[in-house]
């Protein structure tokens, strides 16, 4: 039988750091097609929608189906032996592990001496972002923007404490990426949120905000000129990621400049050009679930204070 675990449960269990580790192991093992990743559909229902998708672990054998609507995320763990293990509420687990993923990009794919951070965006993912690349060592100050300024100064306010670092409130988007060695975009702009002029040589960048074909936060530019290009799973990207399928149409890219991140993660150290900027597009997917699924599972029963429903 399994057992339940609410947002305040699943914020004790898990940590970043053990989630950037979390799916470094789970990208490594889809690389040796021990993963898999089941892209994400939605389901209409009237004005309402369901998003529902997946992912295993065959070393673990282990899989998860993450389900949610509005404000309310699930993930639901099942055992291969055992059947169905829990039922937790994703809504943190979901913020952490898409901090965890760009943690997992970012320290392949930024230049190794990164520490300026530039972040556009407060809302629920914001935060995390900046916690995981700073608890991987690549953030030392950051700054960020957001249009609401009374918003943003208290997220920078409170982040500054969580992070123990300098944390500005820039004035404007520009302001906040013209100097930082990575830039993360967490919004949910249907227009780009950061042009490719902006950026300074060498930038690598995470575009997190916009996983539904209808959003764009990055300048076409930015695809265009990065030297390399990743996401976390392409079949996904081809459905979802709009700043790659706009230029795909418009015959300005080919998918095959596009690279999974499971490469990239096994890659050994990824050559890149001083100067040159590189790009990870972030979408969410089944295989990062059930890695941090697994952890909070495991603690949870560890802890001994959790009976079957």
């Amino acid at each position: 039988m399994p057992i339940y675990l609410n947002e305040k449960e699943v914020a004790e269990f898990l940590d970043m750091p053990t989630a950037i580790k979390a799916l470094r192991d789970a990208f490594e093992a889809r690389a040796r097609e021990e993963g898999n990743i089941i892209p994400r559909t939605r389901w209409p229902f009237g004005d309402r929608r369901l998003n529902v998708m997946g992912g295993g672990l065959a070393g673990q054998r282990r899989f998860a189906v993450k389900s949610y609507g509005y404000s309310a995320f699930h993930v639901l763990l099942y055992s291969e032996q055992d059947g169905l293990l829990a039922i937790m509420e994703a809504n943190v687990l979901g913020q952490v592990r898409t901090g965890a993923a760009s943690a997992v990009a970012s320290e392949k794919m930024a230049r190794l001496d990164s520490r300026k951070v530039g972040l556009i965006g407060t809302g629920r993912q914001a935060r995390t972002q900046a916690l995981a690349l700073s608890s991987a060592g690549l953030l030392s100050e950051l700054s960020v923007f957001a249009p609401s300024r009374d918003k943003l100064e208290a997220f920078c306010t409170t982040l500054g404490v969580a992070l123990n670092a300098p944390v500005m409130a820039a004035r404007s988007a520009e302001e906040a990426v013209a100097d930082a060695d990575i830039v993360t975009t967490a919004t949910n702009s249907a227009t780009p949120v950061v042009m490719a002029s902006w950026l300074k040589p060498g930038a690598h960048v995470n575009g997190v905000g916009a996983n539904a074909a209808n959003r764009r936060e990055l300048d076409p530019e930015i695809v265009l000129k990065a030297s390399l290009v990743v996401t976390d799973d392409i079949p996904q990207a081809q459905t979802e990621a709009a700043e790659f399928i706009d230029l795909v149409k418009a015959g300005r890219l080919d998918w095959d400049k596009v690279r999974p991140l499971h490469e990239i993660v096994t890659a050994g150290s990824v050559p890149r050009d001083a100067a040159a900027i590189t790009l990870f597009k972030s979408l969410g997917v089944g295989l990062e679930d059930v890695a941090v699924a697994s952890i909070i599972y495991d603690r949870a029963v560890a802890s001994g204070r959790f009976k079957p429903l």
